[in-house]
């Protein structure tokens, strides 16, 4: 495989395959945003907040499953075809796993909550390999923040529908909802793939060991690989941190399921509502005026200097703005700024290699931390609220110096 770029089929006008393919994308953000609610507070409601690193500890194996079958299904079945059956099989498996936790079978709980962590960040990844193929530099600094607007409204509605009817039809049909919503968004992934026209065939070598279905020679000598998997390994770990922190907060103040549902559902809401201000007037301004290297260097600074004061004030209120500050900005100047990168890049960079950094690499830090966290929980007991923070700083600053070595991709 090679790491060079290929030549792009783009169409005179690349707007409208992307509206389409972001409007799909919008429908599985809002039905993603029930779920993550839905499922937490399932989880929560069966097990304890302590054995959440043991549910993350097992997203890695899925992922790496995931990731395998997308390689395949990629050579096989094409971007197009593979689109709509990762939309159709994940509304099957959540409308699946939501009934089998209303009829009580033992472990659903555990499944859903696995397979929200997994499944929608492989639609969102195909979203950016489809929008990365068409556009070029300069078009990705332009409208990728107008993209994930779009896409945030979708998740600002989920987490409303979430607050108001949690309570009144219960958890599990929430998620019933977002599964409909999920393989709606088939039918208009179509439609973009139509609009994009006909691709000619990428220079991607078929996989010969297993190796090539992840790309790793690209992750071994790429530049720009290389430091978005590291960049990506320091997120997901600062993510995870104050996730665990966030929700044992959470479960000690609000213990009853459906109220913490419509709590987790408001405070998404919010979440992607702010990230969609940041969205629309940051994004289009910050990508235009600083190299995206000082882009990504800034953002875990200021993650760490906001997680110094969870440090000193280790409650609900001071962890959920932490949690909420990294939440939002990840959503919009991290996420627009990340998606630029891989622009000029190859079809298997685009594709296979994204998938392994942004999908398996992705979920699977958060649990191979998140086992760490099990570990040490089982060897020293609960671990306190403070050392959660703590340890974000700590991980901010080698995030800092990963992103100091960044290629800076041409405008063209």
């Amino acid at each position: 495989m090679t790491t060079a770029s290929d030549p792009k089929p783009v169409p005179p006008s690349p707007l409208k395959p992307v509206m389409a393919i972001t409007a799909a994308g919008t429908l599985a953000m809002a039905g993603y945003e029930m779920v993550r609610s839905a499922s937490a507070s399932v989880f929560l409601a069966h097990h304890s907040a302590a054995r959440l690193p043991e549910a993350l500890l097992l997203v890695p194996l899925a992922m790496f499953a995931f990731t395998w079958l997308f390689s395949v299904s990629l050579r096989r079945l094409g971007a197009d075809r593979t689109f709509t059956a990762t939309l159709l099989l994940s509304a099957l498996v959540l409308a699946s796993s939501a009934t089998a936790v209303l009829h009580g079978l033992p472990g659903s709980a555990f499944l859903l909550y696995i397979f929200a962590q997994a499944y929608i960040v492989f639609i969102v990844e195909e979203v950016w390999a489809f929008i990365n193929s068409l556009f070029v530099t300069a078009q990705g600094k332009r409208w990728n923040g107008v993209i994930i607007a779009v896409s945030t409204t979708g998740a600002v509605t989920g987490g409303v529908i979430t607050g108001r009817l949690s309570v009144a039809i219960g958890s599990e049909r929430i998620v019933w909802i977002a599964a409909g919503l999920t393989a709606a968004a088939a039918l208009l992934g179509r439609l973009a793939f139509r609009l994009a026209g006909k691709q000619p065939t990428p220079p991607d070598r078929p996989p010969e060991k297993l190796a090539d279905h992840f790309a790793w020679d690209l992750l071994r000598t790429g530049p720009t690989i290389r430091r978005l998997a590291l960049i990506v390994i320091a997120a997901q770990s600062v993510a995870v941190l104050l996730d665990i922190a966030f929700h044992q907060a959470l479960q000690a103040a609000v213990p009853l399921q459906d109220p913490r549902t419509a709590l987790l559902g408001y405070f998404w809401s919010a979440v992607n509502l702010f990230a969609l201000v940041l969205q629309l007037a940051a994004c289009p301004l910050i990508l235009s005026r600083f190299p995206l290297r000082r882009i990504h260097g800034a953002i875990p600074l200021l993650f760490g200097l906001a997680a110094l004061g969870a440090v000193a004030f280790p409650i609900l209120p001071v962890l959920g703005a932490v949690f909420f500050l990294s939440k939002t900005v990840d959503y919009s100047v991290f996420r627009a700024a990340k998606e630029v990168l891989y622009i000029p890049l190859s079809f298997t960079a685009r594709y296979r290699a994204k998938m392994t950094v942004d999908a398996l690499i992705y979920r699977s830090s958060k649990g191979v931390v998140a086992g760490l966290l099990s570990l040490a929980n089982r060897a020293f007991g609960l671990l306190p609220l403070r050392l959660y923070p703590l340890l974000v700083v700590l991980v901010c600053g080698a995030w800092n110096r990963f992103s100091r070595g960044l290629p800076e991709p041409s405008s063209k």
